[in-house]
């Protein structure tokens, strides 16, 4: 959401802070590129050729997105490794 541009890093630093303070994971060492791209292609398979994948624009609001590239998933997963699990 944030890399599209839709919530600032100010909303993010709160969800992930929000995420670590009710004990929720917010990081995985199986969360690889490999397998985050191998899941969105399992989602179309079982979405009717959508990924549908789900955005936040606003704390409590999102939209389902169907065009995350590898390369955009790749740059998320960088950007999570620079949050203190």
């Amino acid at each position: 959401s944030h890399l599209r541009g839709y919530i600032n890093m100010d909303t993010v630093i709160r969800i992930f802070n929000c995420m670590k303070l009710l004990n929720l994971p917010t990081n995985s060492p199986d969360l690889t590129p490999e397998l985050a791209w191998q899941s969105c292609k399992d989602a179309i398979e079982h979405r009717h050729g959508e990924q549908r994948i789900p955005l936040i624009t606003e704390i409590g609001d999102s939209i389902c997105a169907s065009d995350i590239t590898q390369e955009e998933l790749n740059r998320a997963i960088d950007m999570m490794a620079t949050f203190d699990h």
